[in-house]
């Protein structure tokens, strides 16, 4: 058998450290190093790119303004008592343009400014979700689910960001306010796993929702007829079981019956 020894095992954030997740779950050096380099960006930078669309006091952000046709690189700081502020540098900017334009800016000129062109792919920033979700699934439920092959579509999702694996729409905003954790979808005929977790940047918190599959069970017909549903009467009642109060790693009990319902429906 073949070890490779720079491949050890390491502590993974779920959600992502620098959104306020914390090391709770064991994975592999190259999938914890791989994922958070090419997915894990995306997410922290779309949070990043929402805060900055808030204009909130003690912010700073890079962004281009156009004067008179001139389109040059600034850097806008919000002060704490929400007042802006434009600096353009001349590093950042070729003086024999800049400084002719700064002659001509005075107290009653227009300035337009734009954010700078997004560097998140929408589907990587998807993949992150689908990532935290499933270590978060893992951290609470350990083998007992993710074993099964049907979780087998989420760790090639993970592993190749490059192609669509995983159904789309699985994911959305936690609008109920439900607290994070491990949440079990009901309804006949939807039963899938729905984990819920809390993104939070320096300026602020965002809550998500993740549904995963359960064994034998065809993730895509659910979420699709889930959004059908949505799309026509605007919502959708689910039927949910809390389960963040049962231990599915060290009680044979809680074990026995989620294992039950999940392969006995």
């Amino acid at each position: 058998m073949y070890i490779d020894e720079n491949n050890f095992l390491t502590l993974e954030d779920a959600p992502p450290k620098s959104l306020g997740g914390r090391p709770n779950t064991l994975t592999c050096k190259k999938c914890n190093n791989e994922a958070g380099e090419k997915i894990d960006f995306h997410l922290a930078e779309r949070m990043k790119e929402l805060d900055n669309k808030l204009f909130l006091p003690n912010t700073e952000f890079k962004a281009l303004t156009n004067i008179d046709g001139v389109t040059l690189r600034t850097t806008i700081s919000i002060d704490e008592k929400g007042e802006m502020s434009i600096f353009h540098s001349a590093k950042n900017n070729n003086p024999k343009i800049l400084n002719p334009i700064m002659e001509k800016v005075g107290k009653d000129k227009i300035i337009d400014f734009n954010f700078l062109k997004s560097r998140v792919i929408p589907e990587n920033l998807e993949y992150s979700i689908l990532k935290t979700a499933f270590i978060i699934l893992f951290q609470k439920t350990g083998y007992s689910l993710i074993i099964d092959k049907s979780y087998d579509l989420i760790r090639e999702q993970i592993s190749n960001p490059t192609k669509r694996i995983y159904p789309e729409n699985f994911w959305g905003y936690n609008t109920n306010k439900m607290k994070p954790g491990l949440y079990f979808v009901m309804n006949k005929g939807l039963e899938c796993v729905m984990i819920v977790f809390d993104l939070i940047s320096e300026k602020s918190k965002r809550s998500f929702t993740a549904l995963l599959p359960l064994p034998n069970i065809e993730l895509d017909k659910i979420i699709t007829q889930i959004n059908n549903t949505i799309s026509i009467s605007k919502e959708i009642e689910l039927k949910i079981y809390d389960g963040n109060s049962d231990d599915y790693i060290n009680n044979l009990n809680s074990i026995n019956k989620l294992m039950s319902w999940a392969y006995k429906r």
